[in-house]
């Protein structure tokens, strides 16, 4: 399994939109890998892990070939990680020519469901391939190679914000965003049906900050971390990696690496490539 990291900032992207903090500055100034958009994964070259505002500018960053993306599963419905306007250029023959894939499935909760709803009406009687199917908590989705497993995120009261493990050639992968410390239920989960991870994705959007709400940073990734071992569902050979910062977090990517590195985590960066 490869995941590439397309994007690893949280909403107002690193340095932030309008933003002239003394850390969008340090950003702007030594630019590489400290300059982080909006958050999105692809795992292999098929599955999306949520579509920001940003996707355009991740398929031409990473040349990519969207129209090969057969699956995108949304973590929830803010902004920064469902933006669907660019869905509606799919369409063959009007805006999109000779698709790798004709036919994309779009997963979420029915929060995701409103958002996309213009989109799926629009592709409802037109041959151009794109459907919306619900997913809920602990009710694993096999697509493809791949069984998805949505897991109750600590995030947003207003609907049922979910992290995923995402199964495939042996491999797991948790993937953490947008979450605070997960609830009791999750660990429950998967304890009970023995997930072993190979490679987990904390979220770390306070970075330095003491965490709290429905995002983490280094402190309670650390805790996370060790809860994990203790369960046995991560080992001493699992792969741990830092993702989704905000500048208010204070430690661009440059000073972030060896801080998170002496604690056990990789730093992800825009464009990162991970085989797991």
């Amino acid at each position: 399994m490869k995941l590439t990291y397309l994007g690893t900032a949280a909403a107002e992207g690193w340095p932030a939109v309008f933003c002239n903090c003394e850390y969008c500055k340090k950003a702007k100034a030594t630019r590489g890998k400290n300059i982080r958009t909006r958050s999105q994964a692809l795992i292999n070259e098929n599955l999306l892990i949520d579509f920001p505002m940003d996707s355009f500018l991740h398929m031409v960053n990473n040349k990519l070939d969207l129209s090969a993306v057969e699956y995108v599963f949304f973590t929830h419905s803010h902004l920064d990680h469902c933006s669907p306007v660019d869905l509606f250029f799919r369409a063959e023959g009007v805006y999109a020519h000779d698709l790798t894939k004709k036919d994309l499935t779009l997963f979420g909760n029915l929060k995701v469901a409103e958002r996309l709803e213009n989109i799926v009406k629009a592709y409802k009687d037109e041959p151009f391939g794109i459907k919306f199917s619900e997913v809920k908590p602990y009710n694993p989705v096999i697509c493809g190679s791949y069984k998805v497993t949505p897991l109750r995120a600590y995030h947003s009261s207003g609907e049922d914000a979910l992290v995923y493990i995402i199964e495939e050639g042996g491999k797991t992968l948790l993937y953490l965003h947008d979450t605070g410390f997960p609830f009791d239920e999750v660990f429950d989960y998967l304890v009970r049906n023995r997930i072993k991870a190979d490679f987990v994705s904390y979220d770390c959007t306070y970075v330095a900050l003491p965490s709290g709400g429905g995002h983490m940073g280094l402190d309670s990734c650390q805790v996370l971390r060790d809860k994990f071992l203790a369960l046995g569902i991560i080992d001493e050979n699992t792969i741990n990696c830092i993702n989704h910062f905000s500048h208010n977090g204070k430690l661009i990517h440059d000073e972030l690496v060896p801080v998170a590195e002496e604690l056990g985590f990789l730093t992800a960066y825009d464009g990162m490539v991970i085989e797991i």
